[in-house]
């Protein structure tokens, strides 16, 4: 779980670094967090893994976006800093949220292919009535 929020803010921080904006890199970065999270959460858990990328990747912009030092966005007021910081999180937000929402079907799906009637399950090797 703890790669689910460190690779997200190590990519906010080096596309900080490289392009003084969040892109790509903190993009493929929220993707390749939220993807092991969706691989190892309970069932139960997946209601909440499928709705922490967007809050998770707009936590981390502030935070980024505030470190990096002053924008023009920024000196502008907060609210146009915070359209701004919406702005750049919604790649990442979005890249996210369908990537970890793609593990969790396919998940289901596999979990849902020993139910049907009439063919063996994988647990018991039995057909099932």
């Amino acid at each position: 779980m703890s790669a689910a929020l460190v690779l997200p803010v190590i990519g906010a921080f080096a596309d900080e670094l490289v392009t003084s904006s969040l892109g790509w890199i903190f993009a493929l970065t929220a993707v390749a967090g939220a993807v092991p999270a969706a691989l190892t959460c309970s069932r139960a858990g997946a209601w909440w893994v499928a709705y922490a990328p967007p809050p998770v990747v707009l936590l981390i912009t502030v935070v980024a976006e505030l470190t990096a030092g002053p924008k023009d966005s920024q000196a502008k007021g907060a609210t146009t800093g915070a359209v701004h910081w919406a702005i750049d999180a919604f790649p990442a937000m979005a890249a996210a949220e369908v990537a970890l929402l793609l593990v969790l079907a396919v998940r289901w799906m596999r979990s849902r292919r020993g139910v049907t009637p009439g063919r063996r399950t994988r647990k018991s090797g039995a057909y099932r009535a």
